[in-house]
């Protein structure tokens, strides 16, 4: 049978599991080995498997997530994010919007800990939205804002999404992250100036509110932001001013905020013990995801169909603009019917070589995937974002309030995305400068 012919059956099969609901890793796992096994035997499918869970878990490069992952959650379990979201409340809340505007504030600074858009979707459903429905903001956008503005913990650095981009595809996982900041700060901005616009337009989606904060509490808040604000400097100045490596940016940022908790009295065993466990089951994860998309993706190379791709692509003149434009509409497809993660994995051997040809900057691509991660992350029916808030709401909102509040957000997404090609230089000015260094 024809390579490629295999490498469309096994590929028809993993998106046959992925619809009964087979787990992600497993699906990509399963479908590469049995497209090992067809093109090359059994024992070269058993020597993917013996070698490339090894190799990944033996890469000092990968040492990153985990303990990324460890400083998002001790972060969150010492209580950073609950100070973040107070502070901006104190200075926002009382505008008419002000919780809203108050959590896309919250969580942007708290992206700069966690690095996980779940994460940022879950705690700050856990604080915020009983806030906005006890003062009668809308339930449906309340959700939809807090699903939305989570993502932005994939542009704010630290990133997880960015570390295995930048892993997958050996570029700087150093200049990625310095490249996400201004995007972050504008998708932030931009986020403010649509909520502002919504409530102005419809303010019965947020009811005026009375009580005012004095200036003394807004200045006395801002003690609460200290520690997330070190912990950014530390991680981000120093690899901006190559202090030390990406890889061991994670184990720094960690420790720094073990010994932030141990000086606020906050290092208890629940937290440690939360934080550890947490960490550990996200990794794990993560890692069974990478794992079997290397598979399923070393399988797409060994039988020739990345090569054919890229001799297609290449040799039909197509324009970059065009080659943006498809792998756009891929990409936005793509995000509504997998995760994250696996998406990446298993698209980028075979389009970033395309990229590369392309004579696209690979920064700035890396840059362009988190923001198509942002998008899937909540567009239906697999928006992961969606799910983790309804789920972190216990019941009080449904998948149905939150699909209907989302649609602004998503084109908000997807202005962002269309600035992001328009002004490369919002993903590459930082990095530069890194380099004139």
């Amino acid at each position: 049978m024809d390579s490629t012919l295999i490498a469309l059956l096994a590929t028809l099969g993993m998106l046959a599991l992925l619809l009964t609901g087979f787990p992600v890793g497993l699906s990509l796992a399963t479908a590469g080995l049995a497209g090992l096994v067809a093109i090359g035997g059994p024992q070269m499918a058993l020597a993917q498997l013996q070698n490339l869970p090894y190799s990944l878990a033996n890469d000092y490069s990968f040492a990153v997530i985990p303990t990324f992952v460890l400083m998002g959650n001790l972060a969150m379990h010492g209580g950073m994010a609950r100070e973040l979201y107070t502070a901006a409340d104190k200075w926002l809340g009382h505008l008419r919007g002000g919780l809203y505007l108050s959590t896309v504030a919250g969580s942007t600074v708290f992206g700069a800990a966690s690095g996980s858009t779940l994460v940022n979707a879950t705690v700050f459903t856990k604080l915020a939205l009983p806030e906005m429905l006890k003062l009668g903001y809308s339930r449906q956008v309340s959700a939809a804002c807090i699903a939305s503005v989570g993502t932005l913990a994939a542009m704010i650095p630290p990133s997880v999404a960015m570390v295995v981009y930048g892993i997958v595809t050996e570029q700087s996982i150093g200049k990625l992250m310095v490249a996400g900041v201004i995007p972050g700060i504008v998708c932030a901005l931009l986020y403010g100036i649509l909520i502002v616009g919504m409530v102005r337009m419809r303010p019965a989606l947020a009811p005026s509110r009375s009580t005012r904060s004095g200036w003394a509490e807004r200045i006395i808040s801002l003690r609460g932001i200290w520690a997330i604000s070190l912990l950014f400097l530390i991680v981000m100045g120093g690899i901006y001013l190559g202090l030390f490596s990406p890889s061991a940016s994670g184990a720094i940022g960690a420790a720094g905020a073990i010994v932030i908790l141990a000086l606020r009295g906050r290092l208890t065993w629940p937290v440690v013990r939360d934080s550890v466990r947490n960490a550990a089951i996200t990794t794990a994860m993560l890692f069974i995801i990478i794992i079997g998309g290397l598979l399923y993706s070393r399988m797409l190379v060994m039988s020739g169909a990345v090569t054919s791709i890229v001799e297609w692509i290449t040799s039909s003149g197509m324009s970059k603009l065009t080659l943006l434009a498809a792998l756009c509409a891929m990409y936005i497809v793509l995000g509504c019917l997998t995760d994250a993660i696996s998406m990446l994995v298993v698209t980028l051997p075979f389009v970033f070589p395309i990229v590369k040809g392309a004579g696209l900057d690979p920064i700035w691509f890396g840059i362009l995937c988190v923001q198509f991660l942002e998008i899937g992350a909540i567009t239906p029916p697999v928006g992961l974002n969606l799910y983790a808030t309804v789920s972190a709401s216990d019941g009080v909102v449904s998948m149905e309030d939150i699909v209907r509040g989302i649609w602004p957000f998503v084109v908000l997404n997807i202005a962002m995305l269309a600035l992001l090609i328009a002004v490369p230089d919002l993903a590459l000015y930082l990095p530069r400068l890194m380099e004139a260094k």
